[in-house]
């Protein structure tokens, strides 16, 4: 069973092999992070002393993630940017404080996260669409309908946005970047069972959303 889909299925729910399917793969889009956090450490080291060809490394390995990290956080482009290029300011300004060279991944994600989660209440920002959803379904319906990829992947983007600051950073750093719970303590300052609960809620509300939109 796929990924994500699988995941939230708490309870048995049948659910068509071609949809699964599509759901499959657009969470392993979504899964940027994943098994990729293998990097040579002298990069780590290396910036820590103003190597620019290291900083420049460090940089490009994670600015995909970093920048999708943002975007789930604002789905705003500008912001994002803005957001992107602040984390990586943040890691490379307070680079010396990190007293393990191998920790460095949790510790970025930990700035990382609490860089967007700043931005949402120094703003108080609600996450919102220009247009509501109910006014323009009936227009998009018959395009909907012909392109399910379409469909699939707005509503995960759909039900990821409308969950909370604080259920997103634990559904995202767990479902689709990949870390464990433990990781995830370490980087949101909770205790594992804190990341499993939130979690759950996350998995409940985005369950909930997918299903009133017929996906599940």
């Amino acid at each position: 069973m796929c990924e994500i889909a699988a995941s939230l299925y708490l309870t048995p729910v049948t659910i068509k092999d071609k949809n699964c399917a599509k759901i499959e793969r657009k969470s392993e889009e979504m899964n940027i992070e994943k098994d990729r956090r293998d990097f040579p450490l002298e990069w780590v080291s290396l910036s820590r002393n103003g190597d620019h060809d290291a900083m420049e490394s460090l940089y490009e390995y994670f600015k995909t993630s970093f920048y999708g990290l943002a975007y789930r956080y604002t789905y705003d482009s500008a912001a994002a940017e803005d957001l992107f290029q602040d984390i990586f300011i943040k890691i490379f300004t307070h680079l010396k404080d990190l007293d393990k060279d191998e920790a460095f991944t949790g510790w970025a994600y930990r700035i990382a996260v609490n860089t967007c989660l700043s931005y949402l209440r120094h703003r108080n920002m609600k996450i919102k669409k220009s247009v509501s959803l109910q006014n323009v379904e009936p227009f998009l319906a018959d395009e909907e309908s012909s392109d399910p990829e379409k469909l699939i992947k707005n509503s995960l983007e759909e039900a990821i946005r409308g969950i909370s600051a604080k259920l997103k950073s634990v559904f995202i750093l767990h479902d689709v970047q990949g870390f464990k719970h433990k990781e995830i303590a370490r980087i949101m300052g909770c205790s594992e069972g804190t990341s499993k609960s939130q979690l759950f809620k996350a998995r409940m509300k985005i369950r909930k959303y997918l299903e009133i939109k017929q996906v599940l």
